[in-house]
């Protein structure tokens, strides 16, 4: 029985101290600190050498897959933003300009009770016979005098001449909404005059000033007809300030459709007391109308590769005014500045000439890019020419800080004679040419330069890029 009792006692101890060793050897596990493995500093370097590599060569590849696909990419894009097949942009132009002897001729032609038949006394052989001699100022006098009824049926002749020309000017309304402190919500409209000026078989294009677009929701065209559409913003250039709005031939009336009032775009040559209206928001107000005249007509220098020309009238404006000139055969010949404090004199509007505008408007409506080179020109006068030895072409006011023609060389006092295979005698013609390539081309100036006295011929290339006009 002892022996049995000191068996049993012995157990309970080994237990004790079998559970004593185990507890210890799990606090010695549970006291251990996993210790960082060191950093391989060299290791780390390479590798981040490695990365910034490869960072550096998939930015120069994807430079140089961009520059290399960038051309057709624009061009693509550029075709069309629907899904829809296109008929080419169509315009209403009257072509070349007109002379003043033309305009002169026309009216003689008109006072004879011609209409627009030519009288055959004033043929094209006859017509060199100008000035007018004393007879026939005498004649054309005697037909001016007036009375108090005539003048009401002139008054009353002009009203209908411009609802007649109102038909291709439309109303655009800007709207936008606001949210206000109390949480309501409120819509704002603002209006700018659009002209239609072109069409294709899905989208009429109607030409304003972006100022009072900027920061739309929506846009709400209304028709002289009463019709109203949605329309959507096509394009901005940024040098002039106009967009270019499309509305869906589909979202209008039938009748609408089928006769869509085109304006026809006429000739910035406007001799100096030519009568003009202008209509669209001359005095602020949409609906508004002006006469008078062109008082005086100059060059403007202000943007590369265009010779704009401004257009002076004696009609009092908004400072806010917006629309366009028409001269009384039923053409634009302008596009009244939205910014009149260009003015020389204040009050009077004046208008950018439409001819020079021709190439920027039929770009933004086909979305095309308007191609850029960044050469500010003018024209070589006789005087220059005959007394300076100057030689006719291009002449090179300045460039554009890193245009495309300043990265090439060309330089103050140059003269473009030739753009690729295409002579050029005058500014006109160089802003002709120019619009013949394509963003991307690789275009070959033949330029005079003078050196020592005299002036000798210089080749420059240069690629041409895209001008200012956003396409949204």
């Amino acid at each position: 029985m002892e022996d049995n009792k000191k068996k049993e006692n012995k157990t309970p101890y080994k237990s004790d101290e079998s559970s004593e060793k185990s507890g210890a050897f799990q606090q010695s596990i549970i006291s251990e600190q996993i210790k960082r493995r060191p950093i391989n500093k060299y290791r780390l370097l390479r590798r981040t050498g490695v990365t910034a590599l490869l960072a550096i060569i998939f930015g120069v590849v994807a430079s140089l897959t961009i520059w290399v696909l960038e051309p057709f990419l624009s061009r693509l894009v550029a075709r069309t933003d629907q899904g829809q097949p296109r008929d080419a942009v169509h315009f209403i132009d009257t072509g070349d300009d007109i002379t003043p002897q033309e305009v002169l001729y026309d009216y003689m032609d008109q006072e004879a009770g011609l209409g627009n038949t030519r009288n055959e006394s004033y043929s094209n052989s006859s017509r060199t016979s100008l000035p007018l001699d004393d007879d026939q100022i005498r004649a054309l006098s005697s037909k001016l005098a007036l009375d108090q009824t005539n003048y009401r049926q002139l008054y009353q002749a002009m009203a209908a001449y411009t609802k007649e020309m109102n038909r291709s000017i439309v109303t655009i309304s800007a709207i936008t909404s606001d949210i206000d402190w109390i949480g309501i919500t409120e819509k704002h409209s603002k209006q700018a005059s659009g002209l239609i000026v072109a069409e294709d078989s899905v989208d009429i294009y109607i030409l304003a000033d972006r100022t009072p677009l900027v920061g739309s929701e929506t846009l709400q065209v209304q028709f002289s007809t009463g019709d109203s559409a949605e329309g959507r913003l096509k394009a901005v250039d940024a040098a002039t300030g106009l967009a270019m709005i499309a509305v869906s031939i589909q979202d209008l009336s039938p009748e609408l459709a089928n006769d869509i009032p085109l304006a026809t775009l006429g000739s910035t040559y406007a001799a100096v007391g030519t009568p003009v209206c202008a209509l669209g928001s001359p005095m602020g107000s949409v609906g508004s109308v002006g006469y008078g005249m062109i008082s005086a007509s100059r060059s403007t220098l202000e943007y590369a590769d265009t010779a704009d020309t401004m257009l002076q009238t004696d009609i009092a404006g908004a400072s806010n005014a917006g629309g366009f000139l028409f001269n009384y055969n039923g053409q634009v010949i302008g596009i009244i500045a939205p910014d009149q404090k260009k003015s020389d004199v204040g009050g009077l509007l004046w208008a950018y000439g439409i001819s020079e505008l021709k190439n920027r408007i039929s770009a933004m409506a086909e979305g095309r890019p308007y191609i850029y080179i960044g050469i500010i020109g003018t024209y070589v006068t006789s005087d220059a020419n005959a007394e300076l030895g100057v030689p006719y072409g291009a002449y090179v006011l300045r460039t554009d800080m890193d245009s495309p023609a300043m990265l090439a060389g060309i330089r103050t006092g140059d003269v473009i004679v030739r753009l690729g295979d295409t002579p050029i005698s005058n500014y006109a013609e160089y802003i002709s040419a120019l619009q013949s390539y394509n963003v991307g081309d690789r275009i070959t100036a033949a330029v005079m330069r003078k050196s020592q006295q005299q002036y000798v011929e210089l080749e420059y290339i240069m690629t041409a890029r895209s001008s200012g006009i956003v396409y949204e």
